[in-house]
């Protein structure tokens, strides 16, 4: 048996599905689930009927969103560690293993990732966190997404349950609140492809209802924010300004903004800067 399972959802993903799966082609040996969830794009389904032809597991299911397509993967794998991979993105040679040996060394831990790297529209490398942080992860979540959870750890916590969008923000609360921990991996695992049209850009407008509906999945976690403070890992900064932000009469959206360029300026000054730079000039015209 495998000690890994991929979960790739797909819905109408043909254009980047197999480009996405044959980054795991020179990885170690893992069980693989591709779970359509209810596609209806002729290209996607042919793609998806090539690949169960050629013996890759392909799941099918009704649309359910991103939660419910996971854990249809989940269902249909038995790997004792899990790795939900999106249809657009890929995995850095070797990320499987190193991944998968981080929480064989560390029995405890429920979860362990790496560094992203960003590809497509623009390309950088992401800061991400260095430990599953339950006060950081009240205000932000830099804990990638396409990360290795151990399934006993998973399915203790719910799974992925939030329907879509911060689908992944709850999980790693539900993780925190149980008093789990996570792994860093100082290395790429994750290729991350910014384009448009990704569920987070989605998500994104509806900051207030989501970020809302963790708060209240996760209430004794908000709670003790006073607590866990002192044993946060998060820069001294951010602890300081963090409950000074929480106060000022923002919108929950700029609020959000905010904890992001006091936590990591750097990086969302250099983000701006790469966005503008992407952006295709302008075009006068007269008449």
């Amino acid at each position: 048996m495998p000690r890994i399972a991929v979960i790739v959802p797909c819905f109408n993903d043909g254009a980047t599905l197999r480009e996405t799966l044959a980054s795991l082609d020179d990885q170690e040996e893992h069980e693989l689930a591709v779970v359509d969830d209810g596609s209806d794009e002729p290209e996607t389904m042919r793609v998806l009927d090539e690949l169960a032809a050629a013996g890759v597991r392909v799941v099918h299911r009704d649309n359910g969103g991103l939660s419910a397509a996971r854990m249809t993967g989940v269902e249909a794998t038995a790997a004792r560690y899990v790795f939900p991979l999106d249809a657009d993105d890929a995995v850095a040679p070797g990320a499987l293993a190193a991944l998968a040996d981080a929480l064989d060394a560390e029995p405890g831990a429920a979860v362990a990732w790496g560094d992203t790297d960003v590809w497509g529209e623009l390309e950088t490398r992401l800061a991400v966190a260095r430990s599953l942080d339950p006060w950081l992860l009240t205000y932000l979540n830099d804990v990638p997404v396409a990360s290795l959870v151990r399934r006993t750890a998973l399915l203790e916590a719910g799974g992925w349950c939030m329907g879509s969008g911060y689908e992944d923000w709850d999980l790693w609360l539900a993780l925190a609140e149980r008093g789990h921990h996570g792994v860093h991996v100082p290395v790429t695992t994750f290729r991350y492809r910014r384009r448009p049209g990704r569920m987070l850009e989605t998500s994104t407008p509806r900051h207030a209802e989501l970020y809302g509906r963790l708060h209240e999945r996760h209430q004794a976690l908000f709670a003790a924010r006073g607590r866990n403070r002192r044993g946060s890992t998060a820069p001294l900064r951010a602890k300081l300004v963090f409950p000074l932000v929480e106060r000022l009469p923002l919108d929950p959206f700029t609020r959000h903004r905010l904890y992001l360029l006091v936590n990591r300026p750097r990086q969302l000054l250099s983000l701006r800067r790469l966005r503008r730079a992407a952006r295709p000039p302008a075009v006068l015209t007269s008449g």
